[in-house]
């Protein structure tokens, strides 16, 4: 009866016309007002439960947001959580580990590096890394967030006035086969009449016969997310609305939120998934996702368990933000409350933090640090998801980014045009055969979901010689498809890295530019694969003309390091060609592989290159070090576009780039730190190279590595033909 009046009073009193439109059927509506019910009156059979709730956070990075990831930072918590009705929560942190990549990837030639970073990511995985309760216990209530994220709490779609802000539309339903039942699930979509403080967009599963909502999946959006309005002026709230229209572009976050029908009775947590992505705006198609994943399992519902909070909070004991208190007690003190001890004590001691929210209050214990790192896991660590909720974790970003696209853009910060480049030395750059060149790059959206226009044009001071481009790009789940067309400076090998920031702050201050360059006017179709049997590969078709380049310039900083004048740039074979490129990225272990093919051709010439290189990190004698081996041979017509280069930083130091040009190379190269400190560190090394033409190029030096590689000096010698000692500077920061 209740059920049917508040259906009726929805379809008859909320706003039916136009956009302001609340339900788009009645049925919509019917089932709506069930699952309003429903969660106005929550599950009365469940009266309290015990899980282990097992979390996972990594920061991960890839080709792109839709690519395979590569794990960053990865840690795992678990721990036991107790509810009671009406919503107290008690927390006990059972054990935790982690592990940090990055730490060793910045870290470098760090020496002693092993050590270390071993010692890091146990200091890393001391930490726990929530405030708050890192996880929905068991109703939503009216406010939604995880983490919490965002900071403002998004009103929830079933909250008492939710029918102000949202409208809702039945778009699709399953069924779902359980013992002695079937669950039929219908999808209801949640969308936004208007921008509000914080809402969210996205769908709502709900079970049929019951009202639960057994899935979310949002995206938060809003005016005020990231920060509210301090003050009453209009100042005030013109300032807030102005950094939260900031924080969107730079921030977005969605959630993934589901229930399991335990004992066949009752709909508690299961998986909670939230990604809080950091967006770069000025750089085309630059994210990065941290994400959160909980697990709830062996559930023990309505035993009756002890909750007994340690800490105990006075009434009406308020914070400065309103909140009720949040204290720290030192499991050993034997102090009743406040902020007692160091953090390294709380740490070693363990500690409780308490509070209270909506109807109940919370509590966290974490114990000692030796207790949690010696837990007992019934599995290995990894850095990665299995291949099982890797693909679900992307099919549910995947569904919330379709749906962002049709988000208007202001609500999801989305950039329709600007200023944007595509790496950081596209602003400026310099090379033997331009000089300094500036670029100036915009972007637009021209409207289609995923996709994207940059036109660029830079102008080089040295030749006078403008370049120019337009890119269009589609970067959806399945891969990222571009097609371009330009006159821009090419490279004639995968590995030199010449238009890069680091090559070019080479050659002005030593007078040494690593890299042949040739003209190209013409275009090219290039797609990357995310998903099936071609993940990672990209194809590369193109149909360019091809014109040699002169060397125009001289070193900025003369006599330096050298004599500043570069050598004269190959000429290449002219005319027009067309071809093709693949290559492949990958990992085996600790090792970093790159292989890549190349076709070229024109009328009457043909010609192909495979190529490939492989970086082999080590440790011995208590330091480390790194083997990096390439080699390549061509066939067909001998076009210098599609030669290999002996002799550089690329292949043996202690010789100019390119001494030696052939159809056929091998390089190996072996670093090797001797000292411990990731800050200044001294490096022995030793190149050899042959393009099979001679005796072996054999080279090596000594360097010092600065602020974990990020500038590295190098004094490096030839010995097999002898050279004078030379000078070079390598940087880290090659984009």
């Amino acid at each position: 009866m209740v059920t049917a009046l508040l259906a009726g009073f929805l379809a008859v009193v909320v706003p039916q016309q136009g956009d302001l439109r609340t339900f788009s059927d009645a049925e919509t509506a019917e089932l709506y007002a069930r699952a309003r019910v429903r969660h106005v009156r929550q599950d009365s059979l469940v009266r309290d439960y015990r899980a282990i709730v097992e979390t996972r956070i990594d920061w991960t990075a890839g080709r792109n947001r839709f690519a395979r990831q590569t794990a960053l930072v990865a840690s795992e918590t678990r721990a036991m959580v107790t509810w009671r009705v009406p919503n107290d929560l008690r927390i006990e942190v059972i054990g935790t580990r982690a592990a940090a990549p990055i730490f060793r990837m910045v870290a470098g030639m760090g020496g002693e590096v092993a050590a270390e970073m071993d010692e890091a990511e146990r200091e890393f995985g001391q930490e726990i890394p929530f405030d708050r309760p890192w996880c929905i216990p068991r109703s939503l209530g009216d406010s939604l967030h995880l983490m919490p994220l965002p900071e403002h709490a998004a009103l929830h779609p079933l909250a008492t006035n939710a029918t102000e802000f949202y409208r809702f539309a039945i778009t699709d339903s399953v069924r779902i086969n359980v013992p002695g039942r079937e669950v039929r699930a219908v999808k209801m979509r949640v969308e936004p009449k208007h921008l509000g403080p914080s809402l969210v967009a996205g769908d709502m599963w709900i079970d049929a016969e019951t009202g639960d909502v057994v899935r979310l999946m949002v995206v938060f959006v809003g005016e005020f997310m990231w920060e509210e309005v301090s003050g009453d002026t209009p100042e005030d709230s013109a300032d807030a609305r102005e950094e939260n229209k900031w924080a969107r572009r730079f921030l977005s976050v969605e959630a993934d939120i589901e229930y399991a029908l335990i004992e066949n009775r009752y709909w508690l947590p299961h998986r909670q998934l939230l990604v809080l992505t950091v967006k770069i705006p000025y750089f085309f198609n630059t994210t990065m996702p941290v994400r959160f994943a909980s697990l709830f399992r062996d559930y023990e519902v309505n035993t009756s368990p002890e909750l007994e909070f340690a800490v105990r909070v006075e009434p009406n004991e308020d914070d400065e933000e309103g909140d009720r208190t949040v204290r720290r007690l030192r499991l050993g003190s034997g102090r009743a409350a406040g902020e007692q001890g160091t953090e390294e004590e709380r740490v070693a001691e363990g500690y409780f933090r308490t509070g209270g929210w909506a109807d109940g209050r919370w509590e966290i214990e974490v114990p000692p640090v030796d207790t949690i790192l010696s837990h007992d896991w019934d599995t290995d660590f990894k850095l990665s998801l299995d291949d099982v909720e890797e693909n679900r974790f992307r099919e549910a970003m995947v569904d919330l980014a379709k749906l962002s696209e049709d988000l208007p853009s202001v609500w999801v910060g989305r950039v329709e045009h600007g200023v944007a480049w595509e790496r950081f030395s596209d602003i400026a750059r310099f090379n033997r055969v331009q000089g300094l060149s500036l670029g100036l790059g915009y972007q637009f959206r021209p409207g289609p979901d995923f996709t994207t226009v940059l036109t660029s044009a830079r102008f080089g001071f040295g030749d006078s010689r403008p370049t120019a481009s337009v890119l269009l790009r589609r970067d959806g789940p399945s891969g990222r498809l571009d097609l371009s067309a330009y006159r821009k400076v090419a490279e004639v090998e995968p590995w030199t890295g010449g238009q890069t920031a680091g090559n070019s702050m080479s050659a002005i201050f030593t007078g040494r530019d690593n890299a042949d360059y040739y003209l190209a006017l013409g275009g090219r179709l290039t797609h990357a694969w995310n998903t099936g049997p071609l993940s990672d590969f990209e194809l590369t078709l193109r149909l360019e003309d091809h014109r040699s380049m002169a060397t125009e310039v001289r070193a900025p900083v003369p006599g330096l390091f050298g004599s500043g004048i570069f050598p004269p740039n190959p000429r290449v074979a002219e005319g027009l060609f067309y071809g093709a490129s693949l290559t492949r990225p990958a990992r085996i272990g600790p090792a970093a592989l790159l292989v890549g093919a190349d076709m070229l051709g024109a009328d009457s010439l043909l010609a192909a290159r495979v190529w490939g290189r492989v970086s082999l990190p080590f440790r011995a004698f208590r330091r480390t070090g790194t083997i990096t081996l390439r080699g390549g041979t061509a066939r067909g017509d001998g076009l210098p576009q599609l030669a290999f280069r002996v002799g550089g930083p690329a292949t043996v130091r202690g010789y100019d780039y390119g001494v030696r040009v052939a159809r056929d190379f091998w390089s190996a190269q072996l670093d090797y730190a001797i000292n411990r400190s990731p800050v200044f560190s001294p490096v022995v090394f030793a190149d050899i190279g042959d393009t099979f033409t001679g005796d072996a190029l054999i080279g090596g030096g000594i360097g010092i590595s600065l602020v974990n590689g990020l500038l590295r000096f190098n004094l490096s010698k030839g010995f097999n033909p002898v050279t004078a000692v030379r000078f070079d500077l390598a940087f880290a920061a090659a984009r």
